[in-house]
């Protein structure tokens, strides 16, 4: 198992419940995989560099898993197919 930091984006108009929803659905993409979710880190509601999807707000979230090498290519197509995830993005932590 490899530690992974996974960086992700939620549209800006979700409640909170929802917004909630999204997080522990990206917590589950990584758990179905046999993979394991460490650490959680909330970054709030944050202006973007520039317009993604005619959004120019979203909210950031930080998590640090493990899981095989393997399983990366399901997390990452999951993410894309998330429509409330605006953009991702998936970095391998040095040991």
């Amino acid at each position: 198992m490899r530690d992974y930091e996974l960086t992700f984006v939620i549209r800006p108009d979700l409640e909170d419940e929802a917004f909630d929803a999204v997080t522990e659905k990206v917590a589950g993409y990584i758990q179905a995989t046999g993979g394991e979710v460490t650490k959680t880190d909330v970054w709030g509601r944050r202006r973007l560099a520039y317009p993604i999807r005619k959004y120019v707000e979203g909210y950031y979230v930080l998590m640090h898993a493990q899981m095989n090498a393997n399983a990366l290519t399901e997390l990452e197509r999951n993410l894309r197919l998330n429509e409330d995830v605006v953009r991702h993005l998936v970095v391998r932590l040095d040991e």
